[in-house]
């Protein structure tokens, strides 16, 4: 097994897990989901980057004819998993006791600062880090800050 194969499987795994977890997981830990608010997404050059790249490893092994269809299989699945990036939006669920965001679950009670920037960002301050929730509407804002005035 090469190099290309062990960091493909690697990468191919992780990411599906983080789908699962992010689709499914998320939806039943720490109770019951109250609201979800769909963000802006951010890293859309850095999701370019990545698919470049593995279009250049598609075409560089399919024209060295030499490398083995198990590559060219798992570049493949590779880029499905990019399309599907291109299209997934990460997403804040808001539960009763707290609020999960990406694989962090902020309590409400921990939160010691709210304050809402200009171009949209709502910037809460907690205990030990930042988070900023970059909203896609000005009515998800609304909805984020009523739910959380109620807490």
């Amino acid at each position: 097994m090469t190099l290309t194969l062990v960091v493909l499987l690697i990468i191919i795994a992780g990411y599906t897990a983080y789908l699962i977890y992010d689709e499914c997981v998320s939806l039943w830990i720490k109770g019951k989901t109250v609201l979800t608010v769909r963000l802006r997404k951010r890293s859309f050059v850095d999701q370019l980057i990545l698919a470049v790249l593995v279009v250049i490893l598609y075409i560089s092994n399919r024209l060295q004819n030499n490398s083995a269809t198990i590559n060219l299989l798992l570049l493949i699945l590779a880029g499905l998993l990019l399309l599907y990036a291109f299209v997934h939006t990460p997403k804040a669920r808001f539960k009763e006791t707290g609020f999960l965001y990406g694989f962090q679950f902020i309590e409400y009670d921990s939160i010691k600062n709210m304050r809402l920037s200009k171009d949209g960002v709502l910037v809460i301050d907690t205990d030990r880090r930042r988070v900023l929730l970059f909203a896609r509407k000005i009515e998800d804002l609304e909805q984020i800050l009523k739910l959380l005035q109620e807490k």
